[in-house]
């Protein structure tokens, strides 16, 4: 009988994502250039929406109101809504359960994505929201296993405490990550989030 496993109880370390997937980060520089894009043209009304988003950020962290529920309704639901994700070719869903059977173990490894965009019923972009009073690069290892279980690759994800936004990509059992973007930050990071999200997604609709 399978050994059933919860991804977010036991993915908890860069290590357990080796020893039990055997992904590995890449150390080749030009493997995820996807996110190293200087800002696009932004209107004017984006500049002011991303404005609005960050000062919403920082009102919530200001009054420790920071959780998993409002960074999603808050910030990263009104930013994917703003970029047009919700729209074909693209779909939201969110909180769906993950399943990934590694047979020569029997193990099966479960857990729920926190928000997953998916274009033709395949993984595009998986985003896991953290509290914020934890480092973002803590939920790395648990984002990356869910993008294992993709059909689509590479497959790309972001990872979020609210205060930081990080950009990871896999393929063929390699991943590599990009810097944190922090809305702490005295320039509106959001901007460069914006733009490689935006990025990705002309990217994803392209695909046939």
């Amino acid at each position: 009988m399978s050994t059933l496993l919860a991804i977010e109880k036991t993915i908890s370390s860069f290590q357990e994502l080796n020893n039990r997937f055997g992904l590995q980060r890449c150390t080749d520089e030009s493997f995820f250039t996807e996110w190293q894009i200087p800002v696009g043209n932004l209107s004017d009304e984006n500049k002011a929406f991303l404005d609005h988003l960050q000062q919403r950020y920082r009102n919530y962290y200001e009054a420790d109101l920071l959780t998993e529920g409002t960074i999603l309704l808050s910030i990263v639901a009104p930013l994917l809504e703003r970029l047009g994700f919700h729209e074909p070719p693209c779909f939201v869903r969110s909180e769906v359960p993950v399943r990934i059977d590694v047979a020569e173990r029997d193990e099966i490894y479960r857990g729920r994505i926190d928000v997953l965009v998916v274009r033709n019923l395949m993984w595009i972009l998986t985003v896991e929201a953290k509290r914020s009073k934890f480092a973002v690069d803590i939920a790395l290892p648990q984002c990356l296993a869910y993008m294992s279980a993709s059909e689509t690759q590479p497959a790309f994800g972001m990872v979020t405490n609210g205060s930081d936004f990080m950009f990871c990509k896999l393929e063929n059992s390699i991943y590599d990550f990009s810097e944190p973007f922090s809305l702490l930050s005295r320039h509106n990071r959001l901007y460069e989030v914006a733009t490689i999200l935006s990025a990705l997604q002309k990217d994803f609709t392209q695909l046939t």
